[in-house]
């Protein structure tokens, strides 16, 4: 489906609502369109798991199942949550 409504826009929310009749969001149709991004969501969550209970060696395996350009983000992520708990991740 192309773009067609801004559902946080006011007066695109009303012409949509005029259209559709009363929609509170659009179809979520992009789990279908890209799978991997339900896949990355899913390895981030195990990841991070992985990062809260101080499994250092699983979370650095885990690390290379990622595209390289992502890695150094979600390092600075990881570390940067489990300081959050007042804990260090040495990755």
């Amino acid at each position: 489906m192309v773009y067609k409504y801004n559902f946080e826009n006011a007066t695109e929310k009303r012409i949509a609502d005029k259209e559709l009749g009363h929609v509170l969001m659009p179809d979520p149709d992009g789990q279908v369109k890209h799978p991997e991004h339900l896949q990355e969501h899913e390895m981030m969550v195990n990841i991070q798991r992985l990062a809260l209970d101080g499994e250092v060696e699983k979370v650095r395996e885990s690390l290379l199942q990622w595209p390289e350009g992502k890695r150094n983000d979600l390092r600075k992520i990881l570390i940067d949550s489990v300081a959050e708990h007042g804990r260090t991740l040495d990755i």
